[in-house]
């Protein structure tokens, strides 16, 4: 009795979750837009307090940099140039390392209108120009993880150590 009792409640949940389960939408006709972009990894021997305050202090020293918002661990920033004035947005995730004072920083830099997929490394400049003017990149301990699947555009770009 007990077995034919719990059949038919596995059986109930079983269609009754299935009844649940929303019905897809068709996808639309024209493909979403593709933005270029790249995202890198940056790790620092330093605490995020000091990378954080930094990099803020480079975005607002370049001109070519605007600050959109910049809370503990988070910075938003765009970048922008007289061709495309709306350029790229670039996001900064910072986070304690599990090494006492460290930091790793999660940076992504988007660009903002549909462009080709390969911007010759556009996206990656906009990251390692604001790492290097501040001089974060010749710090004790500094590393930089990325690769061309992260970071489309990385070998080509003729900004940095790429």
């Amino acid at each position: 009795m007990k077995t034919l009792l719990l059949a038919s409640a596995l059986f109930a949940g079983l269609f009754g979750s299935l009844a649940a389960v929303p019905v897809p939408e068709p996808t639309p006709a024209t493909p979403a837009p593709y933005h270029a972009f790249c995202e890198t990894m940056w790790l620092f021997g330093d605490p995020c307090t000091e990378i954080q305050t930094m990099l803020l202090t480079q975005i607002q020293a370049m001109t070519e940099y605007t600050l959109v918002l910049a809370v503990p661990l988070f910075v938003k920033a765009n970048h922008s140039y007289p061709e495309i004035p709306d350029g790229e947005t670039i996001i900064l995730n910072l986070s304690p390392t599990i090494l006492p004072g460290g930091c790793r920083v999660n940076a992504l830099s988007t660009s903002v209108r549909f462009t080709h997929l390969l911007d010759d490394g556009q996206n990656y400049c906009n990251l390692y120009n604001l790492l290097s003017a501040s001089g974060l990149n010749s710090e004790p301990g500094f590393m930089e993880i990325t690769n061309e699947w992260a970071c489309l555009g990385y070998k080509l770009a003729p900004c940095g150590s790429a």
